[in-house]
């Protein structure tokens, strides 16, 4: 049913520009304890660790990563399960295998960029190596190839 005012949107109804439309009641979706969990990369490629999270509206946007350096990419992939698992851990403190999984990544995400940075130089801006500051130096990092190589 139309509103007979033009100018005030009715209860059940929100303001667009111009008009009145129906509400949306937003679900939220949550996984259980103990949830089934995608590996790294696929993780990265679905925007979720949580195969239960990975909602249909998603894969119309997915795209592949194109990623030539394999060790950037580890530690992207690192750094996306550490912050999933840590969102997870949120709502799921008790969860003992998620905590220790969260920390195995940590310490995998910590010694690979003691690796990386000692092959290709700082990842950020706050790093500074023995050479002093050389964070607008060429190669940037994701310039650099596996092996050292642009």
């Amino acid at each position: 049913m139309e509103n007979p005012n033009p100018n005030t949107c009715g209860v059940m109804e929100g303001s667009l520009p111009g008009k009145c439309a129906g509400m949306a009641f937003p679900y939220i979706p949550m996984q259980g304890s103990s949830a089934e969990r995608y590996d790294q990369s696929q993780a990265l490629a679905a925007g979720t660790l949580f195969p239960g999270l990975n909602l249909p509206f998603f894969k119309a946007v997915k795209s592949k990563m194109n990623c030539p350096n394999n060790a950037l990419c580890e530690l992207m992939a690192l750094g996306f399960t550490i912050n999933e698992l840590g969102l997870y851990l949120d709502t799921h403190q008790n969860d003992k295998d998620a905590l220790a999984l969260y920390a195995d990544y940590v310490n995998l995400a910590k010694e690979g960029r003691k690796r990386y940075e000692a092959a290709y130089g700082p990842l950020q801006q706050t790093d500074v190596t023995a050479s002093g500051y050389t964070w607008v130096n060429d190669p940037w990092p994701w310039d650099v190839m596996e092996g050292g190589k642009q």
